[in-house]
């Protein structure tokens, strides 16, 4: 430990709710990211099932064969880097903050466990591989 760093028991009471508030404030919007990601993730799948369905029993085939894997990759992109980004800034917001036990926080967990499937997904379809 440095000598000039502030510890949290010499903190002056408004200073540690001012620190509390930053902290549910990184979790709002760690929460906020998990919930938009989500959408991303689960409208991309959504959406190449939809597409791939209509592509072999829609009566015009005026789509190309790849659409339904193009959107929904875009989807699942735009859902599972902005997650990763943002779990990013959110561990390093609260270990600013002070906090020692990041990793064990339920909205990190989560969010690593929506990223996770993000992943999945992507891995999937990429690889044209299917999980049972």
């Amino acid at each position: 430990m440095e000598e000039n760093e502030i510890k949290p028991e010499d903190l002056k009471l408004s200073d540690k709710l001012a620190v509390e508030r930053t902290v549910l404030a990184a979790d709002r919007t760690m929460l906020a990211g998990v919930r938009t990601s989500l959408s991303f993730i689960g409208f991309g799948f959504t959406i190449f099932n939809v597409l791939r369905y209509v592509l072999e029993h829609g009566p015009t085939k005026g789509m190309r064969p790849e659409t339904p894997r193009n959107v929904a990759l875009f989807m699942l992109v735009a859902g599972t880097v902005p997650l990763f980004v943002m779990m990013i800034q959110y561990y390093r917001s609260l270990k600013r903050m002070g906090k020692e036990n990041v990793l064990t926080n339920p909205n990190f967990q989560m969010a690593g466990v929506i990223f996770l499937l993000g992943t999945i997904l992507l891995i999937t379809l990429i690889g044209d591989i299917v999980l049972l």
